[in-house]
């Protein structure tokens, strides 16, 4: 018999009927969201979607619909690929004394706050932090944190309400946009949100792959305890405030470089007593070595999409593996590199147009296109400020730098009152 493996839907995240197709080869899917949920999502259920779908008449009933469903109909794990729904997950899992992480450990992976203290507490290097609850904790905040620092939410992704203070009079109005605009920044951020103001940490050029930005990531499946490092991915420069511009998979570090980010993320990952599922981590290259951005106990971004595109890993099946309490032991066998390009708007701008995406799709190494936020609509408060999803594979870094250079010097934003504009990191 097939083992059932429960799928939790959050607002974002990968495609629903991607997601399933590549969960179908590890078992059968039942997917359980909320009604709120589908009306937030970009996508939709499919009529023809083979899987079971549960949907909870409110979000708050998400997790007791999910566990009154496995007391009448077989399932073998459970996962989510949405940040939103990683905490549920963990208790679903939890409660039907199945695989998962446990909840406990939730808090220090969803909250970037918590996930600082813990950290600093474990001995991993960690820059001086702050939290702020409110616009009253910003003096303590400055006395606590030297400037340059970077403000972003403690509960969000995708570098939603992220942005870089500079001086101290900077700070007070930064926090109150960023409260106000939390309530309006859709999935990206949690709506009650607090915010964490961080020393900046400040990455080393000479460290990095050629042509890319002082930033890499790490992609980690566990189970049962044993973690596996799939692979290093470096990342394109990001675009003003702090918007991620892309991605390549697998990175050019060199190994020495590579050796260290792994061990880093390695300290990281055992301090937060990562277990079970996917995570993903963030590294800045500095003068002084590796150190944490943040982690996240998912999926990062556009890689299942990447792996698949130059190596026999299927990361959507890994987890359900995972969640199943199945280690494959398969590690990534290259063939190339693929590319993840991720032109983004301004903030705070009304969109009319976007022209360019037709060229990018010629582009010979360019696999796919998917248009985004094309107009007409506003970016306010950080929303549908990625233009496109750009896919390709290359075979080398440089050539994913001359893939990312063409594709954001083609994709021309038109914005109201104003004439087309190239797009720059």
């Amino acid at each position: 018999m097939r083992p059932v493996v429960m799928l939790l839907l959050g607002t974002r995240g990968i495609r629903v009927t991607e997601t399933v197709l590549q969960l179908r080869p590890v078992g059968d899917v039942v997917v359980v969201t909320s009604a709120g949920i589908l009306d937030a999502r970009a996508d939709r259920l499919d009529d023809d979607l083979p899987a079971t779908v549960v949907v909870a008449e409110h979000g708050d009933d998400l997790v007791d619909r999910a566990v009154g469903y496995a007391a009448e109909h077989r399932v073998d794990g459970v996962l989510t690929f949405s940040d939103d729904l990683v905490e549920a997950a963990a208790v679903v899992a939890q409660r039907l004394g199945l695989p998962g992480q446990p909840p406990e450990t939730m808090a220090a992976f969803r909250d970037k706050y918590v996930q600082r203290g813990t950290l600093a507490a474990a001995g991993v290097p960690t820059p001086r932090f702050a939290r702020l609850a409110n616009a009253d904790d910003v003096p303590a905040a400055l006395a606590e944190v030297p400037l340059p620092a970077i403000l972003k939410p403690t509960r969000g992704s995708g570098g939603a309400l992220a942005s870089i203070v500079t001086a101290p009079d900077q700070l007070a109005d930064r926090v109150a946009e960023a409260f106000d605009d939390a309530a309006r920044a859709g999935g990206a951020v949690d709506p009650g949100t607090e915010f964490i103001l961080e020393e900046l940490l400040v990455g080393d050029p000479a460290r990095a792959t050629p042509g890319f930005a002082p930033y890499v990531s790490v992609e980690s499946v566990a189970v049962t305890g044993v973690v596996t490092h799939l692979a290093v991915t470096d990342r394109f420069p990001t675009a003003p405030p702090v918007l991620e511009t892309g991605m390549m998979l697998p990175s050019g570090l060199a190994a020495r470089e590579r050796t260290e980010v792994l061990a880093m993320a390695d300290q990281a990952l055992k301090a937060l007593g990562f277990s079970c599922g996917l995570a993903h981590t963030e590294l800045m290259l500095t003068a002084d070595g590796p150190r944490i951005i943040e982690v996240n106990g998912r999926a990062g971004g556009a890689l299942p999409y990447l792996f698949p595109m130059v190596s026999g890993v299927n990361l959507i099946a890994r987890a359900g593996q995972a969640a199943l309490g199945i280690d494959s032991g398969e590690l990534p066998s290259f063939t190339g590199h693929s590319v993840f390009v991720s032109p983004q708007h301004p903030v705070g701008v009304e969109i009319e147009k976007v022209e360019g995406l037709d060229e990018i799709a010629a582009l010979p190494a360019v696999r796919a296109v998917i248009p985004l936020s094309v107009g007409p609509g506003r970016t306010d408060a950080h929303r549908d400020t990625l233009i496109a999803a750009i896919l390709a594979t290359v075979p080398t870094p440089d050539a994913a730098v001359e893939v990312w250079r063409e594709a954001m010097a083609l994709v021309r934003p038109q914005y109201a009152g104003s004439a087309a504009s190239e797009v720059t990191a």
